[in-house]
């Protein structure tokens, strides 16, 4: 098998082209995942009634199903639901007019919920508990201990996790092309389709996802270093 560079190279433009739509299956989902899923994660570590324990379960249950699973029966809800919700509406917009990216965020945006809630629960699970004492000594409200001293300290120790959870996130977007999302891999291997060099169109995607992922993971390290410095200042 030759590998041809030419073929290579019109992989790559093509994969680079839709790059736009793996960053918005990835980042919306991240915002979403960091905000819902710290909310989840604060929720359940302090035990609120029954709330936590609904989300609990749904974090349990929602985390046995497998992405692609999830997302076929939510592409299916949508093209055999939306114009009936659009009619109850009052929409003009049918299932055609409407972008089916956002049926791949929603999906890695639940995805991302409840892997993000369990890095960020591990990482307020390892704050002492004497901090929230010390709170309490100093006057602090609950609201006021967990945004001025528990999270400035979880935030360093969930860094780690939440990379991994960036990188798996980006993995995991490649799976929207299962119902018909361009993007990298799938833009990467258009040509492919004419001149039939799979293995080069591959190659081209795995390149892009190599340097997206290099580029996430030195922020990363810069983030760890500058929040690892902020936390040993809270006990100088």
């Amino acid at each position: 098998m030759n590998f041809n560079l030419d073929h290579f190279k019109e992989s790559l433009i093509y994969g680079l082209i839709y790059l736009p739509n793996t960053l918005r299956l990835v980042f919306i989902p991240l915002v979403i995942g960091l905000s819902l899923g710290t909310l989840i994660a604060l929720v359940r570590v302090y035990k609120v009634p029954v709330i936590g324990s609904l989300l609990a379960l749904f974090v349990t249950v929602y985390q046995g199903v497998p992405i692609v699973v999830a997302l076929m029966i939510y592409n299916l809800i949508f093209m055999l639901k939306f114009n009936d919700l659009a009619a109850f509406l009052h929409l003009k917009s049918e299932v055609s007019d409407v972008n089916n990216i956002w049926v791949g965020i929603f999906a890695l945006s639940l995805t991302s919920v409840c892997s993000i809630s369990e890095a960020i629960r591990g990482a307020l699970l390892s704050i002492d508990k004497g901090q929230n004492e010390a709170g309490d000594s100093v006057g602090l409200t609950k609201v006021q201990t967990i945004v001025r001293i528990i999270i400035p300290q979880m935030i360093p120790v969930a860094i780690p996790m939440l990379i991994n959870n960036v990188v798996g996130l980006i993995k995991a977007s490649s799976v929207v092309m299962a119902i018909g999302i361009v993007e990298i891999v799938a833009g990467a291997t258009i040509p492919s389709s004419r001149t039939y060099a799979f293995f080069e169109g591959y190659a081209a995607a795995a390149m892009i996802y190599w340097a997206f992922t290099a580029v996430v993971e030195g922020l990363a390290q810069k983030l760890k270093k500058y929040t690892g410095k902020f936390r040993r200042n809270l006990y100088d």
